[in-house]
């Protein structure tokens, strides 16, 4: 028996022209309407946040987001208001009381008398600083060490560094960048033990003089880590 040939709908070229003149038609309507959202936009830098204004669908609207170099620019929270200004005021109300609360809820770890952030907290500054595979890692082994924590030779060794020093000073550099990002007050830094950006992260135990310090890291930070790394 004879198969039969498939029918092929071949379109015509007055159509596909047309097709064509319409997607170009469509896609200037999107330009235009991109640039129409964002012409006349204020900004303004307001502690960590970079607030964004503007008159969006005929309302007068406010919105923040992490201050660069944040790595994403997820919206923290918004505000609308009778002008562009007015949302901005309000804007900034809103993400006062927002650090007031944090702060009224961070933790005071008895080990070291630091105030330890929420994990909510750190999980926010972990999606927004920038981290190298090697403090990724210190993150990743102090979190599995739990309660028993790791001591900067076996950081060291887990990021697969041979100087203690170097170790040290990335492990530091880890707690500076979600200080800085989290705006947290710190003290003068003295020793390795008593340093403030190392206490960001974990608080140090001393079994013995014999024996090296035992960084633990805080419950709230290894909760963040499970979660966004």
């Amino acid at each position: 028996m004879r198969k039969s040939t498939p029918q092929v709908s071949l379109r015509h070229p007055k159509s596909a022209i047309r097709d064509l003149e319409q997607r170009a038609f469509q896609e200037r309507s999107v330009r235009k309407s991109r640039n129409a959202d964002v012409a006349g936009v204020i900004e303004e830098q307001f502690g960590k946040y970079l607030i964004k204004a503007g008159i969006l669908s005929g309302n007068c609207v406010a919105r923040a987001f992490p201050k660069p170099p944040a790595k994403t620019q997820a919206m923290i929270a918004d505000a609308v208001g009778e002008t562009p200004a007015l949302a901005i005021e309000a804007l900034k109300e809103i993400l006062e009381e927002r650090d007031r609360k944090r702060s009224g809820q961070r933790r005071l770890e008895g080990n070291s008398g630091t105030l330890v952030p929420s994990a909510r907290e750190y999980a926010e500054a972990l999606r927004q600083i920038r981290l190298t595979p090697a403090q990724v890692t210190m993150l990743k082994a102090l979190t599995i060490a739990g309660r028993e924590g790791l001591t900067i030779g076996h950081l060291s060794q887990a990021a697969g560094y041979k100087s203690r020093e170097a170790s040290i000073k990335v492990f530091k550099k880890i707690g500076l960048l979600i200080a800085e990002y989290l705006e947290l007050d710190l003290p003068e830094a003295g020793s390795v033990q008593n340093d403030g950006a190392a206490q960001v992260l974990a608080f140090s135990h001393i079994e013995s003089d014999d024996e090296p310090a035992t960084w633990i890291m805080h419950q709230e930070l290894r909760d963040a880590v499970r979660s966004v790394l």
